[in-house]
């Protein structure tokens, strides 16, 4: 990395307090911040674009008297009060950020501060028609579970910490005893780090305490599965000819029925929150409740990933099972089920993408993927289904294995994971790791869309770092690949063989009809959530201004894309889309999944709700 700008002093952050990094301890107030951030972000309500922006010297001095600020959002079109936001200007994934909570004047002319999330949400619900209305009293309902989850998840976090600290002292996870182990450490890790821009990531809607203790990832505790034997007929497997499931899946007798079903019946396994809640509802309204047999007895032991849903089979760690979990998490309308166009789609953007990785020099041997090709649905059921997949073991050796969405959480011996992470793999320098980090992901990502047209969802769970003493000492594994994006007309004339591998892909909407869904897509999971968030927080620990970070992922941007285009590709939207337009794309998460309903976003998918909004943080002054 280049030295510019790396001895300038780092500014001060407006970003709210990081969980994982101290600050604000206070669950309620720590939410309420992040809360309002978004709702500047995402323009809720036109809050940003209809508001009149005043100077701090020139408000009145009753608003004064409650705080300095730069400036003032003067917010008059909701209801009959008026509300005051104190901001700073932002040059990162939003305008404004705010500094302190907002003011509230009403018809007599009476500031009050608004102390609590209910209070602010109630305000900007103000004048909204009652189903809409509703809608914020039930986000305010998720960020009371939200300040409950975080608090139960800090106390579990202490508790382990010390644990971990009186068995390996001060090391690093990546000394633990292979890479399953420190995987499941650092995924644990980054359980307790929030998403950095859903400001209630932490709640798990569904879960009270005592489920989140029993399921969630916070805690790692080990479970058992629970067993369904369902008719043959209604069972409907999409594993690859060949493929053997896991050596611990039990048999029918195992679970306590007859030997016999096993000519007629298929196992099928059920989280056991699901089991003990929703099972019986599900299979009366489906009609099956005659058809499927509940066995007796539970099997397999597991434990729970950072994804909640997917968990570990202990007994042969190489293998990860999703199961549907009648949970909400990242928004009121993301209940984890499974659909079964997945269990297909998966297996098929796995095959592609190993057969694009095969053909690229560059990326050959430092790209892996998990098999996704085994699964199975019960009669076209989100609720009744799984998906197996299997880590790569003999590419992955003695290698420590990191989820991207661990990287900025701390670590039992005080440093976040990533610096963590260099000193045991790049002599403790930071920004050559994120150099290299930079250089794969832009190189992979960027040779996706612009030589193939594909972009992948490939959110901070779902891509994972390989690192190694071995060169090549960083490699990606990517997973959970089935809700990406293909500019299947684009595939289909340039590399017809390669599109041949998902033609059948069962949910239409990964086929787009132009490149822009690539674009948005790229910026919104790869440059945004994957590296710029990163920056962010590395020019923190560098002690470095962000820009100088952004500059360095501007410059390695630029160089892959005349890399690309010496090689006869068209970079030429991809440079403006990135580099030269003063706005970028963001992901408007809090209004479509929680805020709206998709009749009034027209979003197909709510996770892929789009906003134009964001100041171009790699854009040239």
């Amino acid at each position: 990395m280049d030295d510019r700008g790396m001895n300038a002093p780092a500014p001060k952050t407006a970003l709210a307090a990081d969980p994982s990094r101290g600050g604000d301890t206070a669950p309620e107030g720590y939410i309420c911040q992040r809360v309002v951030d978004a709702l500047l972000r995402e323009d809720v309500r036109a809050c940003v674009s209809r508001a009149m922006v005043r100077a701090g010297g020139t408000v009145s001095p009753a608003l004064t008297a409650f705080g300095d600020a730069d400036a003032w959002l003067e917010i008059g079109h909701f209801g009959s009060s008026v509300l005051w936001i104190p901001v700073v200007a932002s040059t990162f994934m939003q305008t404004w950020r705010s500094t302190a909570l907002p003011l509230v004047c009403d018809d007599g002319r009476r500031l009050q501060s608004l102390h609590t999330v209910e209070d602010i949400l109630a305000c900007f619900a103000q004048g909204l028609a009652a189903p809409a209305a509703a809608r914020f009293a039930d986000f305010a309902e998720e960020c009371r579970v939200a300040a409950e989850h975080r608090r139960a998840g800090e106390t579990e976090r202490e508790r382990w910490f010390a644990e971990f600290r009186a068995a390996y002292g001060s090391a690093p996870g990546a000394r633990l005893p292979n890479w399953h182990a420190r995987l499941l450490h650092y995924d644990r890790l980054g359980a307790f780090l929030d998403h950095p821009f859903y400001p209630t990531a932490r709640a798990k809607l569904g879960f009270d305490a005592a489920a989140l203790a029993a399921y969630g990832p916070e805690f790692q505790r080990p479970f058992m599965l629970r067993w369904l034997a369902v008719p043959r007929d209604l069972y409907h497997p999409s594993a690859e000819d060949g493929v053997a499931p896991p050596a611990p899946w039990p048999t029918v007798e195992a679970v306590g029925l007859p030997a016999a079903m096993a000519t007629t019946h298929v196992l099928l396994p059920v989280h056991p929150f699901v089991w003990a809640h929703q099972l019986d509802a599900f299979l009366d309204d489906a009609g099956l409740c005659q058809s499927v047999v509940r066995a007796p007895d539970p099997w397999l032991a597991v434990a729970p990933t950072l994804s909640v849903r997917t968990v570990v089979l202990l007994d042969a760690p190489e293998w990860h099972l999703k199961l549907p979990l009648t949970i909400r998490t990242l928004g009121a309308k993301n209940i984890r089920t499974i659909k079964p166009s997945t269990i297909h789609d998966g297996h098929r953007f796995q095959t592609l993408l190993a057969d694009i990785a095969a053909r690229e020099p560059a990326l050959s041997g430092r790209v892996l993927l998990t098999f996704e090709g085994c699964g199975a649905h019960v009669d076209h059921r989100t609720f009744l289904g799984h998906i197996l997949r299997r880590y790569p073991v003999a590419a992955l050796g003695e290698s420590t294995l990191v989820p991207v969405a661990s990287l900025l959480a701390a670590a039992p011996g005080g440093a976040t994971v990533a610096e963590e992470i260099a000193a045991e793999f790049y002599a403790g320098d930071l920004a050559a790791f994120f150099d290299d980090y930079l250089d794969l992901t832009l190189r992979l990502h960027l040779t996706l869309w612009l030589r193939y047209g594909v972009a992948l969802e490939s959110n901070q769970q779902n891509s994972v770092l390989v690192l190694s003493r071995q060169a090549p000492r960083l490699r990606l594994l990517l997973k959970d690949n089935d809700a990406g994006r293909i500019h299947f007309d684009a595939l289909a004339r340039r590399w017809p063989d390669l599109a041949g591998r998902v033609a059948d892909l069962r949910d239409r909407r990964i086929f787009v009809a132009d490149a822009l869904p690539l674009a948005q897509m790229f910026t919104t999971i790869t440059l945004q959530l994957n590296i710029a968030v990163l920056a962010e927080v590395y020019a923190d620990r560098l002690g470095v201004p962000a820009a100088a970070l952004h500059d360095r992922v501007r410059e390695c941007i630029a160089a892959m894309l005349d890399e690309l285009a010496a090689t006869g590709e068209d970079v030429a939207p991809a440079r403006r889309v990135l580099l030269d337009d003063d706005r970028l794309y963001i992901k408007y998460l809090l209004i479509a999944a929680t805020l709206a309903e998709k009749s009034e976003t027209g979003a197909a998918d709510v996770n892929k709700f789009y906003g134009r909004s964001a100041p171009n943080f790699l854009r040239l002054a």
